[in-house]
């Protein structure tokens, strides 16, 4: 008789990916020392968001970009940190808890972060009661 086998198909974890981008509800960024490296090393950031598909995306701007968000190094293993509550709300992005992205990629210069894909960060911000 054949099997009637069911992949898994949620990503893997973070442990594993090459890119590491979590989000608190709080709006807190913060990237990966490699994540950030693939956006070219930079001092900001503009937020993009793709509502068909529930994708944020990061780009790298000039600092002296009108709407860019400026990355604050937090000393822990080279990553970054920003603050984009207001983006969050204006999306509509809710978030019971942090959460992390792990099948980040650049695409054209953007970092990409598929909200569809998000997992449970077993750190950051815990549960609003």
């Amino acid at each position: 008789m054949p099997r009637k086998w069911e992949e898994f198909d949620e990503p893997a974890t973070a442990k594993i990916a090459d890119l590491h981008v979590s989000l608190s509800p709080k709006g807190q960024v913060f990237l990966s020392r490699r994540a950030h490296e693939a956006l070219g090393n930079p001092s900001h950031v503009v937020m993009l968001f793709e509502s068909e598909t529930s994708t944020i995306g990061i780009r790298s701007v000039p600092p002296r970009t009108k709407n860019a968000f400026q990355l604050y190094p937090t000393f822990i293993s080279g990553s970054y940190r920003f603050h984009t509550l207001r983006f969050i709300r204006k999306h509509d992005i809710r978030l019971d808890y942090t959460v992390r992205s792990p099948t980040a990629f650049v695409e054209d210069g953007v970092l990409l972060l598929q909200l569809q894909y998000r997992v449970r960060s077993h750190h950051g911000v815990q549960p609003q009661k």
